[in-house]
């Protein structure tokens, strides 16, 4: 995405305009696969889990699954409405929606959880990356799973006072988009834009597109890092890492 994009990814505005989209994408990929491979080999059930930037309740409806007593926290009236769908069409009732942002809400209200996850949101946040993820630190939360593509400027470091990495992989992800019509896929890329398409963009969309099984596919593929942190049982200070 390029730096107007990014802007514009920071709004909620933006999320319930982009929801329907998000879905579309969501229904033609596995992109969340390896993220929910790794909550199911560590995560226990019964779990306080809180979920930043929930979405379509893509981790925390599996959490919930578990057994998990997870609070989603998004704040888009649409992708709220993606995960109350999803949620009903799964049969899961367990799931505690917060409509309000991390940089919102009151630190106490989410102290002392055994899990906070994070996927690709905390960039997202007023706060920014790091002010967002000082914040969860400061709930000090049991562990801590950070799900990230690359940010620019912004890292996941192994160490820190109160956390530390137990665990970091990195993998390749499908992050394909499967679309129904020219027009539609178009239609998409205007919005993320926000704007009109030239001609020569237009055909630089058109070019990447494959045709299979009855779709317009755009295939793409991601690289997301995923850190597990624990806490740590005696805080170090920055200066001994």
């Amino acid at each position: 995405m390029n730096t107007a994009i990014c802007r514009r990814t920071t709004k909620v505005q933006f999320w319930d305009g982009y929801a329907r989209w998000y879905r579309l994408w969501a229904e033609h990929n596995t992109y969340h696969d390896p993220i929910i491979g790794l909550l199911k080999e560590v995560v226990e059930p019964g779990w306080k889990v809180l979920d930043i930037g929930a979405g379509n309740g893509a981790l925390s409806l599996p959490l919930a699954a578990m057994g998990c007593e997870v609070t989603a926290l998004e704040p888009s009236c649409a992708m709220r409405s993606l995960l109350f769908e999803e949620a009903f069409r799964k049969d899961i009732d367990n799931v505690e929606v917060d409509d309000r942002r991390w940089e919102d809400v009151p630190l106490f209200e989410f102290m002392n959880y055994n899990l906070v996850i994070a996927c690709n949101t905390l960039h997202l946040t007023g706060m920014g990356f790091a002010g967002a993820l000082e914040k969860i630190f400061a709930a000090d939360p049991a562990c801590v799973l950070i799900a990230t593509e690359h940010v620019p400027g912004e890292v996941v470091r192994f160490a820190y006072p109160s956390h530390t990495v137990a665990r970091a992989k990195t993998c390749e992800t499908d992050s394909s988009f499967g679309y129904h019509s020219l027009q539609e896929v178009l239609e998409h890329h205007r919005y993320k834009k926000g704007r009109d398409l030239g001609r020569d963009e237009e055909f630089a969309i058109i070019d990447r597109i494959t045709v299979e099984n009855g779709h317009l596919w755009i295939k793409e593929s991601a690289r997301v890092g995923m850190y597990w942190l624990h806490r740590r049982l005696q805080p170090c200070d920055y200066s001994m890492q």
